[in-house]
């Protein structure tokens, strides 16, 4: 599985993953535009970027009521049908990473699409704190147990 992964010790909350991404889906420089989104943890001074891990199983498929959550053909990664996107929420309160996000204009969930395999977001970041890992690439491992780890984090906060 194709996933994109964070080194949050690397991350310097420049928020360049944000601006490109919102240009690149958006056409304007907004945060609020964003399919990944910057977090602080400011009790430890840790910037996390935060992005869909395109699920092996993804609840927010599962529970979306209108089957508006679907995987790309291309990149198997977890997107939105913006047309069957009813904005009712459920996927937001089911992911476990708090990936997906409301367009702030349409209202409809929006999550990384992996930009076509090409994620914009990891050819901006400096410090390499974003990296992208195709499918098949031997480091998943590594990275799933990261995503675990972090999972935890977020439950027990």
């Amino acid at each position: 599985m194709s996933a994109i992964s964070i080194l949050p010790e690397r991350c310097t909350g420049c928020q360049s993953c944000e601006m490109v991404c919102s240009l690149s889906h958006e056409g304007s420089c907004s945060s609020s535009l964003s399919r990944i989104r910057m977090k602080k943890w400011d009790e430890i001074s840790v910037f996390m970027p935060v992005v869909c891990q395109h699920c092996e199983k993804p609840p927010c498929m599962t529970i979306c009521p209108t089957g508006a959550r679907t995987r790309s053909p291309e990149t198997n990664a977890v997107v939105t049908d913006e047309k069957r996107c009813v904005g009712c929420k459920s996927c937001l309160y089911a992911c476990p990473y708090n990936a997906p996000v409301l367009h702030p204009n349409t209202k409809r969930t929006m999550t990384c699409d992996l930009c076509n395999g090409q994620p914009l977001c990891t050819q901006v970041c400096t410090t390499r704190a974003i990296s992208y890992s195709p499918e098949g690439d031997p480091s998943m491992e590594r990275k799933k147990a990261f995503g675990q780890l972090f999972l935890h984090s977020i439950k027990s906060n």
